[in-house]
């Protein structure tokens, strides 16, 4: 982070200048003042921040928007990289990288793998059985419509993907596709960091696939062994980022056929900011040095984000209201979603939590700014809401790992393994890679399209005010699905 007047890094600085510099070019001066009088952020910045999305969202200007959306990631990206014991703005940084990535490949041998079957409750869902589910998750609540269907339109179509190559950050992610691409024959550029012995079962792994897997090394010495490759494979998004983007962007020039970012990040507290910006200068790098014929980029967004939701959602709440029994409706707070101004089929969605922390929604929305700003500019950008899930950091925390047993208590709530998260996202991001650039009411839905939003959208009550009861009652009478 940069550096403050006062001569230390604040991330509470930090995060104020970009939501004022996103203020001042609504020209919502009065949201410039509470922002920047506001002492206790780090339990308040939830107001200031809905205010601004809620903006954003009923922006009708389209230039208006993207300078904005610019004016917030341009302040975002100004921070500071230090190497070798010195520290330089990182967008100089960038500019001229100190090392560089070499390329290990590796070929697979085995049969593409187009048959898509989505696990789920100790089941393989397929065809039928699998259009079933999609069916009655969106009926239920658990996700939008056109979520069952993109899913049920990617399962089939999963030769697509052979031909194609990927750029993923965050490879090891547990919803990252890296393996089933690599089964269905795509050619997969993987940054993570060096963990040899997670390499070794990916290299595994990837020889009894049909595709190719690109690994960087620092050390361009032939490996004698997959153990070797393995000890020197890996690059870290936060300590080498200019030499990171200059790879991934290699990569993509030397790809024959179509070419993805997909950006599969997460890291606890402040660390999530700055792999976001990292991976931010490399959608635009990608974006300028490939252009839009070549290069799409995938997200994935968090559903526990303040967002602009259909007016369907808003009735599905009111009957889940009336269909709840006593003790959510005397205990539990009614979420409340305002209309859109000047747009009655929209109500403003606030997600986010307090105990989230202020990095946690920084990192979340400023991703969603960059797939909007690729999306104006013409890209083919797929950016679903994924469910809530048990992922290894999630579960860590004891709490949250017992309140996602307990979500399933309150319809249309359900939490998913990651596996079956997975599989799901991966269908839809089939289904927007042969897609044209969708013709949307405001360039935002990009990241409410296809949502699985775990039946946050369509939940009558502020989960935070039954958390207590939902941690009770994942304790004692766990529910893993409705």
């Amino acid at each position: 982070f940069p550096l403050t007047e006062k001569g230390d890094r604040s991330t509470t600085s930090f995060n104020k200048a970009v939501y004022k510099a996103m203020a001042e070019a609504l020209s919502k001066q009065d949201l410039v003042q509470s922002i920047s009088s506001e002492k206790d952020w780090r339990h308040k910045y939830t107001s200031s921040l809905d205010k601004l999305l809620e903006g954003l969202n009923c922006c009708k200007d389209s230039a208006q928007l993207a300078a904005t959306l610019r004016a917030g990631l341009e302040k975002a990206r100004a921070m500071d990289f230090e190497a070798d014991g010195t520290s330089v703005p990182l967008a100089q940084a960038m500019s001229a990288p100190s090392k560089k990535f070499q390329t290990s490949k590796i070929a697979g041998t085995g049969t593409p793998q187009t048959n898509f079957e989505l696990p789920y409750r100790g089941q393989m869902l397929a065809g039928k059985e699998l259009d079933t589910q999609c069916d009655a998750w969106a009926k239920y609540g658990t996700m939008e419509p056109d979520c069952a269907e993109a899913i049920k339109a990617g399962s089939k179509r999963m030769a697509d993907l052979r031909g194609r190559t990927f750029l993923v950050l965050g490879a090891g992610s547990e919803l990252g596709p890296v393996r089933p691409l690599l089964q269905a024959g795509a050619t997969v550029a993987a940054v993570a960091t060096r963990r040899p012995k997670r390499w070794e079962d990916l290299i595994t792994f990837a020889r009894s696939t049909a595709g190719t897997l690109l690994v960087p090394v620092m050390d361009d010495k032939q490996a004698g062994s997959d153990q070797e490759l393995a000890a020197n494979a890996g690059a870290d998004l936060l300590t080498e980022t200019p030499a990171v983007v200059e790879w991934l962007v290699r990569c993509g020039q030397e790809a024959t056929g179509k070419v993805t970012l997909g950006t599969y990040l997460y890291a606890d507290g402040e660390a999530n900011v700055r792999l976001t910006v990292g991976a931010d200068f490399a959608a635009e790098a990608l974006a300028t040095a490939l252009g839009k014929e070549k290069v799409s980029f995938a997200y994935l967004a968090s559903c526990s984000t303040s967002v602009a939701i259909p007016k369907e959602a808003i009735e599905a709440q009111d009957g889940h209201f009336a269909a709840a029994g006593a003790y959510p409706k005397l205990f539990g707070k009614r979420k409340r979603c305002s209309a859109l101004e000047g747009d009655a089929s929209l109500h403003f969605f606030p997600g986010f939590e307090v105990l989230q922390g202020p990095n946690y929604a920084l990192a979340q929305v400023m991703r969603q700014w960059r797939a909007t700003l690729l999306h104006l500019d013409g890209f083919v950008v797929s950016s679903p809401m994924a469910p809530s899930c048990r992922t290894e950091s999630v579960v860590h925390n004891g709490t949250m790992a017992v309140i996602l047993e307990g979500m399933a208590h309150w319809a249309p709530l359900e939490a998913f393994d990651p596996a079956t998260a997975r599989m799901a996202m991966l269908a839809i991001l089939v289904t927007d890679l042969g897609e044209q650039t969708p013709k949307l009411s405001s360039p935002m839905r990009i990241v409410t399209r296809k949502a699985f939003h775990s039946g946050i959208w369509r939940c009558p009550f502020d989960l935070s005010s039954l958390g207590m009861t939902t941690w009770f009652l994942g304790k004692v009478v766990p529910k893993a699905a409705p």
